[in-house]
Formats: C-alpha cells, structure tokens, sequence
C-alpha cells in the first residue's frame, strides 16, 4: 500500500513538475504575461507598419536599404545600451526601468501616428523614432527577464521564460496578419494607435504588482564589469564547442535573420503582393517558429546540445533560395525557416547555458545576446543597402548561398573529423 501511495504521489509530483503552463498559477506572473500578451501583439503590429512605411516612403531600388537602416537602429544600440541598464536596474529596480521604457515606446507609437495621420512622417522622423525604439530595447530585455524572476520561484523561472517565449511567437503569427486587415479597414495611423493602446494594460499591471527588487546602492563599478566580461570572453574563447556554437549563430544572424527583417521590400518588388501577403508570408513564419520552439522543448536537455544545428542552417539557405526563385513559395519557406530558426535559437542558447559553469553563465550567455543582437541588424543593414544595387531578389539568393556553402562545409569538416562528437561530452 505505501508503495502505490509512493508511486501514485510520483506521477502527481510528475504531472504537475510537467505541466507546461505551471507558472501562470502565479497571480502576478499570470497578470504580467497576459498584458505583455497584449503589448507584444501590438509591437508586431508596428513592426509591420515601420517596414511597411518605409517602403512606400521610397522607391523599390531604394526602400530595401531604409528598411535594413531600421532594422539597425531598432536593434543595435541594445548593444551597447543593455550593461548600462544592468547597472540602472541594480540602483532603482527592474519594475522601475522597464514602466519607464514602457511608457516612453507608448509615447513613441502615439508619436509615429499623429505624424502619419498629419501626412508629417518623413525618413528623418522615422529613423529618429527607430532610434529611439533601438534605446529603449536595450533597457526592456535585461529589465524585463529580471523582473520576471523577481515575481516567480526559482524553480518556475525557466517554466516563465518559456511561456514569454511562446507568447513571443503567437504575437508573430497575428500581429502582421491583424496589422494588414487593419490598414485596408482604418488606415495607417489606426494601426500605431491599436500598438500605443496595447501597451496600456501592461503599465497598468506593472503599477499594480508590487516591487520586490533588492536595490543596491554601493558596489558598483565600471571596471569591475569590464573584467568580469573580458574573464567571460577569455572562457568562451578556450572552448571549442562554444567557439564554434558562436560561429554558427554570427553566421546566421547575418545572412538569415534578414529573411524576416527585409521581407516588406522582398513582397513589394518580387511577390508583387501588398501588406495582406506580407502578413500571411510572416504569420506562417510565426507559426513555424511556434510549432518548432515546442517540438525542441520535448528534447531532452543532454540530446539537445548534442544536436547539430548546421542541419537547420541547409534548411533555411533553401527554403531562402527557393522564396528567391519560386516567389509564390515563399509562405511555406517561410513556415519552414520560421521552424528551424526557433529550434536554432533554443538549441544554441540552450548549449551556451547548459556548458557554461554557474559562476560564468551569465557572461556567456551576454556574449551570446551581442553576438546575436548586433549581428542581426548589422547583416539586415548591409543586405539591405546591397540590395539597393543588385535587387533585393538576388540578395536573398546571395545569402541562402552562404547559408548553405557555411552549414554543407561544416558538415563535411564534422564527416572528415571523426572526434569532433567528443567535444560535447
């Protein structure tokens, strides 16, 4: 009898250890996640809008370098902004940084609507509005994860962090799709005003869950953080399982992340569709990235650093070059490449965490954010311009051509290099 109690009592610790939405049981967790739901969604609708502006704002030869502008300065000052946040949250609170960069991005898409309903907006209002966005993306991220630990147990910190990830990729899949009926029903600037709306709830709620943040006041110091990040880099650059995990990621976040960040001018001039398609094209991508997220989540954690992702890599660089050549595939290479993309993400980051040692994984994993947040815009940006002069077509062959020669001679040298699996271990 006490072994059935015993065994009964494993499968209810068990069902409820696996119950994938096991964090939303706390009340101010659940109440942030439900209106950063909401806000995420109307990000994307602005993301959209931006791109979707920009093309218009030029001609096809030129509108593909703006967009890549955009790109770049929406993501790379987090660069550089996101170690001084670390320090803002320290002295005042992750709750405080992250209301204020809430409000100041409301302000932002309040902003960028009266321009466009005032026929205001100009390149140079758009790339200072960007800018802004690029700023304030620096504090949100850092301040955000904090925050979320701050209101959940440690043992449901992970369980949290995946469901921010899920909702990520549900507001991927319908914020394009709501933003294009919105614009063929209301108009542009009803579009930024649905996206300052819906960061709404989430000051609300931020204004209602309590700060539980230790604040610290003493022991901060600029060179204390310049040495701890150089012992960080010193240790990712000793160990050849994180050297080339790293490689792979630069790799990508120059020549595939721009497959998304480029999209409007590619339907514009070689889908020679409007922003509905481009809605489709990125809510399919959404879909790929959900379905994928969940599928690498089922791996068991010791299998999924042993994966190779340059698998994924061959996968992505054709499905860009058949979007490239057969133009009316591009939502199911876009299905696919949203698919490997989300599972190349948690199968790298997942590695760079689980390899690293407690006490310096937190500088391995902000290697991995600068990698990945500067090489993303950094590649859109100089794709984009390129394809000013070659045709935004023919950069994105360009790129599913360095995919793929980057991901077949890496698995090739993996072939002829029969130790390499051990490295792993």
């Amino acid at each position: 009898m006490k072994r059935i109690n015993s065994s009964l009592g494993g499968v209810i610790l068990m069902a409820r250890v696996m119950n994938p939405y096991r964090a939303l049981k706390n009340k101010h967790y659940r109440n942030f996640w439900s209106a950063q739901s909401i806000s995420l969604i109307g990000t994307w609708i602005d993301t959209t809008l931006r791109g979707w502006v920009a093309v218009n704002l030029f001609s096809e030869d030129k509108a593909a370098g703006f967009i890549g502008l955009i790109a770049f300065l929406k993501g790379f000052p987090s660069v550089f902004f996101s170690p001084i946040a670390g320090v803002l949250i320290d002295w005042f609170g992750p709750k405080t940084i992250l209301l204020y960069t809430q409000l100041l991005d409301a302000a932002n898409a309040f902003f960028m609507a009266y321009l466009v309903w005032k026929g205001l907006l100009n390149p140079f209002f758009l790339l200072f509005l960007s800018l802004m966005m690029g700023i304030t993306s620096g504090f949100y991220l850092p301040s955000r994860n904090t925050f979320i630990s701050n209101i959940v147990p440690k043992d449901m910190l992970p369980n949290a962090l995946a469901l921010h990830s899920m909702i990520f990729n549900v507001a991927r899949m319908v914020g394009p799709t709501i933003a294009g009926f919105v614009v063929e029903l209301y108009g542009l600037e009803f579009g930024f005003i649905v996206n300052a709306i819906s960061f709404l709830p989430l000051i609300v709620v931020l204004l209602l869950i309590p700060d539980n943040h230790a604040k610290i006041y003493g022991n901060v110091s600029f060179k204390k953080f310049f040495e701890d990040l150089m012992e960080g880099v010193r240790y990712v650059s000793t160990n050849s399982v994180l050297i080339n995990t790293f490689v792979g990621l630069t790799m990508y976040s120059l020549f595939g992340m721009p497959f998304g960040m480029l999209m409007q001018a590619f339907v514009k001039s070689v889908v020679k569709s409007d922003i509905l398609g481009y809605g489709l094209i990125m809510g399919m991508m959404g879909v790929g990235a959900f379905i994928g997220a969940n599928i690498v989540a089922s791996i068991n954690p010791e299998r999924l650093i042993k994966l190779r992702e340059d698998f994924l890599l061959v996968v992505i660089g054709t499905s860009i070059l058949i979007a490239s050549i057969k133009p009316a595939l591009t939502p199911y290479a876009a299905f696919l490449i949203g698919a490997c993309q989300s599972s190349f993400f948690n199968i790298t980051n997942s590695r760079t965490q689980l390899l690293s040692p407690s006490n310096m994984k937190g500088r391995t994993i902000s290697l991995y954010s600068f990698v990945n947040n500067g090489g993303s815009p950094t590649g859109t940006f100089i794709l984009g311009m390129l394809g000013n002069f070659v045709g935004i077509k023919n950069v994105y062959i360009l790129s599913g051509l360095i995919l793929l020669f980057f991901a077949i001679s890496r698995l090739f040298l993996l072939v002829n290099l029969s130790k390499q699996p051990k490295n792993f271990q």
